[in-house]
């Protein structure tokens, strides 16, 4: 499973693409990113990681490009991926659900930080659900990188 950070061409938002190793052929979802409301007018929403839950679920990080306080989406979604994996030739639309509102919920506020720009990575294993930061390493992040235990969702 591969996610596609932006809109991709024609479509209306990101890819979802799997790729099946027995018959070498790809399948592609698209998927409904959620409009910026940050008060710092511009910017975007992206993905930025996909994580396999069980069956045909996963869930999906989706963020925008804001940090700090004008960081507003950085959220955890529920994807079931059955009818991209079903579909032939078509590019069905993917239907998401909240699983969990990072800013909303203050997640990075029991380590005494501030929103984050880039949660860019996640894994689920026997302990929780795993999100971390890319601080970029250059000169205008503190390089700062925390790795975050959210439990279980």
């Amino acid at each position: 499973m591969v996610c596609v950070q932006r809109e991709w061409g024609d479509f209306s938002g990101p890819l979802i693409g799997a790729y099946n190793l027995s018959t070498e052929e790809w399948k592609f979802g698209v998927y409904p990113l959620d409009t910026p409301t940050s008060q710092n007018t511009g910017g975007w929403v992206g993905l930025s990681d996909i994580t396999y839950v069980e069956g045909t679920t996963f869930y999906i990080l989706e963020r925008d490009n804001q940090g700090l306080l004008d960081a507003a989406i950085k959220r955890i979604y529920s994807v079931n991926l059955a009818d991209v994996l079903a579909s032939s030739g078509s590019y069905p639309d993917i239907t998401k659900t909240l699983v969990k509102d990072l800013v909303a919920d203050d997640v990075v506020g029991a380590i005494g930080g501030l929103n984050f720009e880039k949660l860019e990575g996640m894994a689920l294993t026997g302990q929780g659900l795993w999100i971390v930061n890319d601080n970029d390493g250059v000169d205008d992040n503190s390089g700062e990188i925390q790795l975050m235990n959210l439990g279980s969702l």
